[in-house]
């Protein structure tokens, strides 16, 4: 039964003297119905709450509200369907604005997004105006008051003030408030206006119910939200089988890194474009922490080593091996804590296996500088090493291979002494699934990610002259 059929049916069931009585006839009239959509949807797209997702909850309502109530009313006049077409457009931008906050592309083109949803809703607000205006005359009325000329007025002042204070002190928070309870305020004098108005309406038809449109628009964004979500959640990566094969110069080194200390396993992790960095190198220390704690009762075992290259620098390498059971699939972040050293030329190798076949993949490295505020020093520039990465699902023999050049000093002597702290931070995502969409981050509060910790002191003389 469409609406429409519902309003006769409950005009008849409510109706029983003739003529009805003018309460009886504003409590079943579809304007008010309207009406009352459209209002309800203005105030809750004006306004927004930043916690309990009320910042998506809020307006998801209230646009659909402005959608249904003014398909409704998209007959009586010009103006009327030009605020239906600026419904459909809001319709439009907070669905696509939703989804891609699933997404990495969350911040692409928010700045137009949003001055786009402000700028339509400040044009309904004045062509609603006028479209009140156009039905009082038709129906014989006059508008003692202009409540909507008010609520845009107000509206535009919000939208400036958040345009010159993005972050707001308490004297533009305070403003922003009583611009809120203008807003509010001038929409309920609206619905004060209406209450005389009847009948006066000439309702459109529609194909779907409000329940329907409804239903259907709310299953298929939250449908999209969790699709999308789960799968920028995961790091999509390219893999390719190991070559067991070496060339002879990459043998070659293989056999000298082995005779300064390098074990057989890590050698056996190190791809060949690495091995051809390590062909001069004069030194080796590797380190190994015993089973380290990571998250609930499983275990992550970390090992490390320290290759002089000359020149006061050296390749940096640190394996995490992860055991078969721990689930892997969501994000993960290795990150090079030093902040004390130069350091560039960063590199993250995964390898696994599966289907009894090994994969390795190259993951990409972002190198970044940020001010950092230390507790002893104050704030200071450190240059950050990181990689975000993920294991395909049913993947085996998980390892990942975390690689910088450093520099450690600009005028080394033969036999000096040398101690280096390296710190690596690896993460895990508690998470399978954020909105919005963020990268996993060690600064994320603890009960989002899980942190385990590879820290050693490598300690070597450099070799005589």
């Amino acid at each position: 039964m469409s609406e429409w059929n519902e309003f006769d049916r409950e005009l008849m069931e409510t109706v029983t003297d003739l003529p009805p009585t003018a309460g009886t006839v504003r409590a079943v009239t579809p304007w008010r119905d309207a009406m009352g959509r459209i209002l309800l949807g203005l105030c809750l797209t004006c306004f927004s709450l930043n916690f309990l997702y009320l910042q998506y909850l809020l307006p998801a309502i209230g646009t659909v509200q402005l959608y249904l109530g003014f398909r409704t009313l998209r007959g009586n006049n010009r103006f009327f369907n030009f605020c239906w077409f600026c419904s459909i457009c809001k319709v439009i931008l907070l669905f696509i604005g939703f989804v891609l906050e699933a997404t990495p592309y969350s911040n692409r083109l928010s700045v137009p997004r949003t001055v786009l949803q402000a700028g339509i809703t400040l044009a309904m607000l004045l062509a609603l105006r006028q479209a009140l205006r156009l039905s009082a005359s038709a129906a014989d009325r006059a508008m003692d008051r202009d409540p909507l000329l008010w609520a845009a007025v107000w509206y535009a002042a919000l939208i400036a003030l958040a345009l010159f204070w993005p972050e707001p002190g308490w004297v533009v928070f305070l403003l922003m408030v009583f611009a809120f309870y203008r807003i509010a305020k001038s929409l309920h004098g609206v619905t004060v206006e209406l209450e005389e108005w009847g009948c006066g309406v000439r309702a459109s038809s529609v194909r779907f119910s409000g329940r329907q449109f409804q239903m259907v628009y709310y299953a298929s964004l939250l449908a999209l939200i969790l699709l999308c979500g789960l799968l920028s959640n995961h790091v999509w990566l390219k893999a390719e089988p190991i070559e067991q094969r070496f060339t002879d110069e990459a043998e070659a080194t293989r056999q000298h890194l082995k005779s300064l200390g390098m074990p057989e396993d890590f050698l056996t992790q190190l791809p060949e474009e690495e091995l051809r960095q390590l062909s001069g190198a004069s030194a080796c220390q590797y380190l190994e922490n015993e089973k380290a704690s990571s998250w609930a009762d499983k275990s992550l075992r970390l090992s490390g080593a320290m290759v002089y290259l000359g020149g006061g620098t050296a390749r940096f390498y640190v394996l995490a091996e992860y055991e078969d059971e721990t689930s892997l699939f969501w994000q993960n972040l290795a990150e090079f804590a030093n902040s004390s050293t130069v350091r560039w030329d960063g590199a993250c190798y995964l390898s696994y296996e599966k289907s009894g076949t090994g994969y390795r993949t190259i993951v990409p490295v972002q190198e970044r500088t940020e001010t950092v505020d230390n507790y002893f020093s104050g704030p200071s520039e450190s240059t950050f090493i990181r990689a975000r990465y993920s294991f395909p699902a049913g993947a085996k023999n998980r390892t990942c291979l975390f690689v910088c050049t450093q520099t450690l000093w600009e005028s080394p002597g033969p036999g000096t002494d040398y101690y280096y702290d390296c710190i690596v931070n690896f993460y895990r995502s508690r998470l399978s699934l954020t909105y919005p969409y963020r990268p996993l981050s060690g600064q994320e509060p603890s009960h989002r990610r899980e942190l385990t910790q590879f820290c050693q002191i490598f300690e070597f003389s450099l070799p005589q002259s």
